[in-house]
């Protein structure tokens, strides 16, 4: 939520093909082989699906893709928070990447299914950095710290700016920030202030000893996730994955959590989803895992255990989520949903920084009113 502090500041989990989730979508979706040639980075499948434009029930199927009903984090979380959230963001908004097939209502839900907030924002910026880094090590060559945050701050000033032009409606699938589409007042100490948090997550991460540690390790022993990593579970397709792995000097299997802010109420959830990725995927006994937190704000380094108990809470929390997701659907086995089977919270302090207000809350107030707009070529993050 914008509102939050940025000791809230995470970026959400990683892995769920039709969630929005602040990192690079439309990556090409690739399995991992062994040792894979590029670190992981949370991706959005494109998917295609054929809605009735006049009906609320979205069944999806066009060509020969379907809007398959999947597992992550994410995807849990958006569905504790509200049910509507939920239908609106996996359902409503389906096939709405079609602009020219797509109806104007499922249209608008796709655009602002993809809005992120400026927390949001930063952490994915911080992930995209900290990947170009590891990737220039891999091949041999090193991007210097000053180099990294030059080119992040950089490319923080133009999304910024296309952001705050709109450019996000036509395209989606560039960044809009929930802050621009909402009219949120940020006063640009604030923006300053965040462009410092993402050059203070950078300066951390090269300073970090484990980042040494990875450099003593050659990269055949490196453990690189390429794109969402998912594994079959009772049926259920699940995503979970870690943001990079490594064989370290004491053979064990490292796995790897950057995290830009709090590790929030729900980090041994989810790294013990990695855990239970590390041995579905990887067919590492959990025995020899260690799973790190890596708090870049704090530039400090957690290790949490990797044992069957946090694995069989990871099943029992995923197969007990499946199970409530599917009893809202029409046909669970066709993943046939209907907006009125999935009722809105009624605590609006939720409904004020949803994505989905202005189409299922358009009552609430506006954050402010509108203010005089900066000229077409300033920005609040200087260089």
């Amino acid at each position: 939520m914008a509102a939050q502090a940025l000791d809230d500041m995470q970026r959400p989990a990683r892995g769920d093909p039709s969630t929005h989730d602040g990192t690079l979508q439309d990556a090409r979706r690739r399995r991992p082989r062994g040792l894979p040639s590029g670190p992981h980075r949370a991706t959005q499948r494109a998917q295609a699906a054929g809605v009735d434009p006049t009906a609320t029930c979205y069944a999806g199927r066009v060509a020969d893709l379907r809007n398959e009903f999947s597992w992550s984090r994410s995807r849990d979380n958006v569905f504790q928070e509200c049910r509507r959230r939920y239908y609106l963001h996996y359902y409503g908004a389906w096939g709405g990447w079609d602009a020219a097939a797509a109806d104007p209502a499922t249209r608008t839900l796709y655009v602002l299914k993809q809005l992120g907030t400026r927390q949001m924002w930063a952490g994915r910026l911080v992930h995209e950095a900290i990947e170009r880094a590891l990737l220039a090590v891999r091949d041999g060559y090193a991007l210097s710290e000053s180099s990294l945050i030059e080119a992040t701050v950089r490319q923080m000033r133009e999304e910024w700016k296309g952001s705050r032009a709109g450019v996000y409606r036509e395209q989606p699938k560039r960044t809009g920030l929930f802050e621009h589409e909402y009219g949120v007042p940020i006063k640009d100490g604030e923006w300053q202030a965040l462009r410092d948090h993402v050059m203070r997550c950078l300066r951390n991460f090269h300073r970090l000893p484990l980042l040494a540690d990875i450099r003593r390790v050659p990269p055949e022993r490196w453990v690189m996730i390429e794109d969402i990593g998912s594994f079959p579970f009772e049926g259920t397709t699940v995503f979970a994955a870690p943001d990079f792995g490594y064989w370290n000097e004491a053979d064990r299997l490292q796995l790897v959590d950057w995290k830009t802010g709090g590790s929030g109420e729900d980090a041994a959830l989810q790294l013990g989803g990695y855990a239970l990725y590390a041995l579905e995927i990887l067919r590492v006994d959990p025995g020899r895992v260690d799973l790190l937190e890596v708090n870049l704000r704090e530039g400090r380094v957690t290790t949490h255990p990797c044992d069957p108990a946090i694995l069989e809470r990871v099943r029992e929390h995923v197969r007990l989520s499946v199970r409530t997701m599917k009893a809202y659907l029409k046909d669970p086995d066709g993943n046939l949903a209907e907006e009125a089977n999935f009722e809105r919270t009624e605590d609006l302090r939720i409904c004020r920084w949803c994505n989905f207000r202005g189409v299922c809350r358009p009552e609430l107030p506006a954050f402010a009113p509108a203010e005089a707009p900066l000229p077409a070529a300033s920005t609040p993050l200087p260089s």
